[in-house]
This record gives C-alpha cells, structure tokens and sequence, in this order.
C-alpha cells in the first residue's frame, strides 16, 4: 500500500505526535524522499508546530471565545452543539 500526495494532510498530524505505526512512517517517508512538494508541505507544518510553540499563551476575549464556540458548533454539532456550555 503506497500513500499518495492528497494523504499527506490527513497523516502529518499523526506523524509528528507520534501516534503513526513504524509501517505507516515508513511508506509516508519513502513518499517524502520521492515528492519534493510533499516534502516541502512537511517542512511548512514542521516550522509552523515549532514557530507557535513559541508563541506566549495568552487569555482569549469574551468575543474570540464567542466565535469560537459558534464556529466549532457549525463545524462539529454532534461534539459543539447547543446541549454543551
């Protein structure tokens, strides 16, 4: 089973927490070594994991909150939804 460029995605947040079986790393690797794009991606949401870890953590607003929430009920109502406070 090979991985191709539209997985890539979908997979680098498993691949970087750690949660990827060593077989799946491996197929997504040599994917890597083959695809200058798909390794160029990798390398963006690398330095981007890094760059915002760096970054201070601060209290959202009242209204940032409001949107949030709003946003993730849109997106996900069965986890979101209105019952949840």
């Amino acid at each position: 089973m090979n991985i191709d460029c539209r997985q890539l995605p979908e997979l680098l947040f498993e691949y970087f927490s750690d949660e990827m079986s060593p077989e799946r790393r491996q197929l997504l690797e040599e994917h890597l070594k083959a695809c200058p794009p798909c390794y160029v991606y990798k390398e963006t949401y690398r330095i981007t994991i890094t760059l915002s870890r760096k970054l201070p953590c601060r209290e959202l607003s009242p209204e940032c909150k409001q949107r949030l929430r709003e946003a993730l009920a849109r997106l996900c109502p069965e986890h979101f939804g209105e019952s949840r406070s």
